[in-house]
């Protein structure tokens, strides 16, 4: 299945990132992977995030998005905020 594209955003350094539309399965999935792993919230959050996000045409993983700069992780973290 194709993801539709919910936001194309330009970040620092000319990066390119891609945000997809998600779905009520990406979300149950990001809270499943999070309970498995011990985790909270925030890793349920980062988990989706990984789901839905490209930069520069490539999937990132939650190590790589805790290591963006601020500013970055702040555009990123915004469009989710405004999905919910």
């Amino acid at each position: 299945m194709e993801r539709k594209v919910l936001k194309e955003i330009t970040l620092s350094k000319g990066r390119k990132a891609t945000v997809y539309e998600g779905t009520g399965e990406d979300f149950l999935t990001a809270l499943e992977i999070a309970q498995a792993s011990g985790g909270g919230f925030k890793e349920a959050i980062l988990s989706l995030m990984e789901q839905l996000i490209e930069i520069d045409g490539r999937r990132v993983t939650a190590e790589e998005l805790k290591k963006l700069p601020l500013q970055d992780f702040a555009v990123l973290y915004a469009v989710f905020q405004q999905t919910g």
